[in-house]
């Protein structure tokens, strides 16, 4: 007879568990932002790429030869005309990195980690993950950039967290690209595009 009420004690704990677990669910808010940056391989600035070598603790030499390289990179214009080709001096390329080669997505990669760890610096923002018990509140790839927030007014501080990040290394939101979307109860009740009007 004990055995019997354990085993209806045990299940209907279990049962409350599951309640528990399903109602904590119908509760949650999931608030995102899609982030795409302008041109952003022709904006980035050699001197944060530098800077961003130095944050990450790379090898001297390696800054030392990243710094070298890039005062190598200039080019000129060439103007034909009926008489003569006209041909300018060498300009000095300052911002960007090269597409197409196997450095520069790398170096790129490299730039955006100290907005991640910004980011990841924000007090209980993003949702934790159930089996290692991670905390995710960005995804990035590339210059792609996914925020995941538990509210809109958390959402807010990350796009304010990434739009000063953005502005002090002069590289602007693509905004025709970029969205915000909220889920309720595991359905979309709002979605349009992002709209930066934070001061």
């Amino acid at each position: 007879m004990s055995h019997v009420n354990n085993s209806s004690s045990s299940s209907s704990s279990s049962n409350n568990n599951n309640n528990n677990n399903n109602n904590n669910k119908q509760k949650k808010i999931l608030s995102m932002a899609l982030i795409d940056y302008q041109k952003a391989f022709d904006r980035v600035p050699h001197s944060w790429i530098i800077k961003s070598l130095e944050l990450i603790g790379i090898n001297n030499k390696v800054i030392a030869f990243t710094k070298k390289a890039t005062t190598y990179w200039r080019t000129c214009m060439h103007l034909h005309t009926e008489n003569e080709l006209i041909e300018t001096e060498d300009i000095k390329i300052q911002h960007g990195i090269f597409q197409g080669d196997s450095l520069s997505p790398l170096l790129f990669c490299i730039c955006l980690i100290p907005l991640t760890e910004q980011l990841n610096r924000l007090n209980n923002t993003g949702y934790e993950e159930q089996i290692t018990k991670t905390k995710i509140s960005h995804l990035l790839y590339m210059d792609g950039l996914k925020l995941i927030a538990k509210s809109e007014e958390e959402l807010r501080k990350q796009i304010q967290t990434v739009k000063n990040f953005s502005d002090d290394i002069h590289i602007d939101f693509g905004l025709e690209k970029c969205a915000k979307i909220t889920f309720k109860k595991g359905k979309l009740i709002h979605s349009q595009n992002l709209v930066i009007d934070i001061n």
